[in-house]
């Protein structure tokens, strides 16, 4: 190195030295305490190298060298702490720009979780469900469950005393029935549909229920009870509709002392469910309790078409039960009709079909009264029905009421000569038969009567 360069980098490093007094001011700058005093007694010093750049300050003029530290122009505490907040503002607004929705806020509960909450139903989880059997469609927003309306809960459930655990009001384990419960069908007991809308298939969790939420619930249990028992209402006394506590003096209670004291006495209950499947709407056929009349419209032709399938396939049980299905249908929308009107006459008169084929699947499968008793309900909207007469005298022939049958089977010879005539007449033939079998079996019966009368004597 030169002698010259050693002089050069020998200045620079003279010039970027501070004073002690700029050392002072810039870390009292730094602390934000410099005080009026010695923010008038300070100064820069000037560079003597004309190249080296420099930072103007405000306060301190255009000369003033910026070896010390830039605050910008802030001298006061209140100006720094405003600063800060501006910084703080601007950077709380960017990551709110910045991230997801999701993430600056808590999740929402799901309106199950806070029925609960609103109802302090405190739930704990006594066994862990299965998430891998969760649906996508049943996560609710930000988390959680939320399954859709008109979906099937099928459960067992206990119901204890917190304070003897021993004890169980009811356990349907113990009863040997399931429990069956649709969504979004105003079920009595309503904090029991929350608390399974919280729930996985395979869980198994308690309930700690208030006695606020408990005030009606002995007089539905004692239905729950009764249908797990197998009790049905005396049909010659039905039960009349009162209030809980004039059905206690009326009629002594409720039928289960347990329940009639926890009537008068309402107190917290733990409810333990084990849910063992969930079926979505989209899963299943809908029960027809749950449909629409719309849907129910819509289901009649369809349910003809599958019993019509089965009915090829010799599978006449199923297909009885696709006819009576439908018919149960027509009988749940012709009840909101008036009769005589022409929506009431043609739902009924939609009926025949159904009845003829039901008629004939009983008859396969040898239920001949049951057949008769189909094909007289479609004789009954149409009298000249010829299926329906040549069914019911098949069913007739079968139970040996010759004369009916033989009645039925003339009516429809006359009403179908050209296409009937034939088999009617062989089943005469069989019919005729049957009634000479009929006969000697009467005569050797009489004989029979008629010789140990003699010996007797």
């Amino acid at each position: 190195m030169s002698d010259k360069d050693k002089d050069e980098m020998t200045r620079k490093q003279d010039v970027s030295l501070p004073t002690s007094e700029n050392s002072e001011v810039s870390t009292h700058r730094e602390l934000g305490v410099k005080s009026n005093q010695e923010e008038s007694n300070s100064g820069c010093s000037k560079l003597a190298n004309k190249d080296t750049n420099k930072s103007v300050n405000p306060k301190h003029g255009d000369d003033c060298d910026n070896g010390h530290f830039d605050d910008g122009g802030v001298s006061s505490k209140e100006e720094g702490e405003r600063l800060i907040s501006q910084m703080a503002n601007a950077l709380r607004k960017a990551r709110q720009d910045g991230l997801p929705q999701s993430l600056n806020k808590k999740p929402p509960l799901s309106a199950a979780s806070t029925y609960l909450m609103n109802h302090n139903i405190r739930k704990r989880i006594l066994h862990i469900g299965n998430p891998s059997k969760l649906p996508a469609e049943c996560t609710a927003p930000g988390g959680g469950i939320a399954y859709p309306k008109h979906t099937k809960f099928i459960f067992d459930y206990r119901i204890g005393n917190p304070d003897t655990p021993e004890d169980f009001l009811d356990d349907t384990k113990k009863y040997g029935k399931k429990m069956e419960l649709y969504s979004g069908k105003d079920f009595q007991i309503e904090f029991w549909e929350y608390c399974l809308q919280t729930m996985m298939v395979g869980e198994v969790s308690s309930f700690m229920v208030p006695p606020s939420q408990l005030a009606s619930f002995p007089t539905i249990n004692k239905k729950l009870r009764d249908y797990m028992l197998n009790r049905t209402p005396d049909s010659a006394n039905p039960p009349k509709h009162t209030c809980a506590f004039m059905s206690l003096q009326a009629h002594g209670g409720l039928g289960y002392p347990d329940l009639d004291e926890l009537l008068l006495k309402p107190k917290m209950l733990e409810f333990v469910f084990d849910l063992h499947s969930v079926i979505l709407p989209n899963e299943a056929p809908k029960d027809s309790w749950i449909m629409t009349p719309e849907e129910k419209l819509e289901a009649i032709p369809r349910l003809r078409k599958e019993g019509n399938v089965l009915y090829g396939q010799y599978q006449w049980f199923k297909a009885a039960a696709k006819y009576e299905e439908a018919l149960n249908l027509i009988e749940q929308l012709i009840l909101v009709e008036k009769p005589g009107e022409p929506e009431y006459v043609q739902l009924d008169q939609s009926r025949v079909p159904f009845y003829l084929n039901l008629a004939q699947c009983q008859f396969k499968l040898m239920d001949y009264y049951g057949a008769i008793r189909s094909a007289s309900e479609a004789l009954a909207r149409d009298k000249d029905n010829v299926k329906a007469l040549f069914r019911r005298a098949q069913a007739y022939s079968a139970t040996s009421d010759v004369e009916l049958a033989e009645a039925d089977f003339l009516r429809v010879k006359e009403l179908a000569p050209d296409t009937m005539t034939a088999r009617v007449n062989r089943e005469l033939a069989t019919l005729a038969r049957i009634s000479r079998e009929c006969k000697e079996e009467e005569r050797r019966l009489l004989a029979g009567k008629f010789f140990k009368t003699q010996n007797s004597s």
